[in-house]
């Protein structure tokens, strides 16, 4: 305990103080403190696919990975995965992002995209133009954070 206080005093009272300081304040605004991420599966025929938030709080994404299988039955076909989000009880607002694909010898379709969308309801899911789909399944990787609300 003395060689504590004396290495405290060595110190000078300054930097001992800015040092119990440190240790006592946080930034509760910090993104990192409500982490986020879920992976979500849509395909054809399977409707909007619900992410609980929970209550009291907002989701604010920050990054949407996109990766899985499209082909068409009789030709080309152009896949869209649908992000629909609604803040303070508002209408929906739907946000639109259209993975590549990766090689066109296979049926692999991917995206990463940087995002800021704000949400207390989601939903997730895919459409399509061109060839009604004979494949067409997607996990869509979600990131963000969580904020505490009034």
């Amino acid at each position: 305990m003395t060689a504590v206080l004396i290495l405290g005093s060595l110190s000078g009272p300054r930097h001992l103080l800015a040092q119990a300081k440190y240790a006592l304040v946080r930034d509760v605004d910090q993104p990192g403190r409500g982490a986020f991420q879920t992976t979500v599966q849509v395909g054809f025929g399977s409707g909007l696919a619900g992410i609980p938030i929970p209550a009291g709080k907002r989701l604010i994404i920050d990054y949407v990975s996109i990766h899985g299988n499209a082909t068409g039955t009789t030709g080309p076909i152009v896949p869209t995965i649908l992000i629909e989000s609604s803040i303070n009880s508002q209408p929906s607002i739907n946000y639109y992002i259209s993975p590549v694909q990766i090689d066109p010898t296979i049926d692999q379709w991917r995206a990463s995209q940087l995002v800021k969308i704000y949400a207390d309801s989601l939903a997730v899911g895919v459409g399509y133009a061109g060839s009604v789909p004979f494949t067409l399944s997607f996990l869509v990787d979600i990131s963000g954070h969580l904020i505490d609300m009034p």
